[in-house]
């Protein structure tokens, strides 16, 4: 199961930034980038705050006019999301969690990119995930996966991915799973809640039941997964990967500086006898 978190530690990592200009002049956000520190005083304090407000859009689906800053909370656990990577687009992540069962912990780590164009054609994001990091070392056992996605809307996607599509190393969690997702962003401006991420699909691999899992009976399964963003810094979340419920946080805690924390706990409903499991991720993600 190390990749399922991998994935979602993926999911977390990546903050997929699309600049859109709001000022008069039509400065992009390559201007801004270039700006001095001295020409950004200069500009008056109104207008200042109307070039840093651009449209987003991230791996949960989070479109919003907000201030900008390169790290955005995430809104899933394990569950795909129908955003994605696309061009310019690349991000790394990590996490440490229990094994299943009261196993011994250990981490795994991903990085990945995104090509092509989700809003016109199709977007394509890769990932490169470790498995079993601490125990195998980095990279002795690794997986690919892949997932095509377009975005219907600015607060809707859909996706059909594959993980596990190349594996080395060997291993019971280098199985491939194939799914389709889909995402929609609601918002409530006046709402504590600020926008509500709702994302959905089937699988199978992974997201079988476990009992399917252990018996190795091709089946499908649905996954579902609901992330409230409370703050631009926070959110949280409940995730249905197919097997249980897990819960979480997600937070930014240096709004200037792109690195997410997930704390969660999974496992959490013990619907397959199993005792809650603490995890901890995190990621970064960036745009060149």
């Amino acid at each position: 199961m190390a990749l399922s978190f991998v994935k979602r530690l993926a999911g977390f990592a990546f903050v997929a930034v699309l600049a859109a200009p709001a000022a008069a002049q039509q400065l992009t956000l390559e201007d801004l980038d270039n700006m001095t520190d001295e020409q950004l005083a200069a500009l008056p304090g109104e207008q200042l705050k109307q070039l840093l407000t651009f449209q987003t859009i991230q791996t949960g689906g989070l479109p919003a006019s907000q201030p900008f800053f390169r790290g955005s909370p995430g809104t899933s656990s394990g569950s795909p999301s129908g955003f994605g990577a696309a061009w310019r687009d690349g991000f790394v992540g990590g996490g440490y969690q229990k094994g299943r069962g009261g196993t011994d912990y250990d981490g795994s780590m991903a990085f990945g990119f995104g090509l092509g164009n989700a809003k016109d054609a199709v977007g394509l994001e890769v990932v490169v995930a470790s498995l079993g990091t601490f125990r195998s070392g980095l990279y002795e056992r690794s997986a690919f996966s892949f997932k095509a996605h377009h975005a219907v809307s600015d607060n809707a996607s859909i996706a059909l991915g594959v993980e596990n599509a190349f594996a080395t190393g060997g291993g019971d969690d280098t199985d491939p799973t194939v799914f389709v997702a889909a995402t929609r962003v609601l918002s409530f401006p006046e709402s504590p809640f600020k926008q509500v991420t709702l994302s959905g699909g089937i699988g199978n691999g992974r997201f079988r039941f476990e009992k399917d899992l252990m018996a190795d009976k091709s089946t499908i399964n649905f996954f579902a997964s609901a992330g409230a963003t409370i703050h631009e810094q926070a959110s949280v979340f409940a995730d249905w990967g197919g097997q249980d419920l897990t819960v979480g946080l997600s937070l930014v805690p240096i709004k200037a500086f792109p690195i997410i924390l997930t704390p969660a706990i999974a496992d959490l409903t013990g619907q397959n006898g199993r005792d809650p499991r603490f995890s901890l991720g995190f990621g970064i993600g960036m745009r060149f």
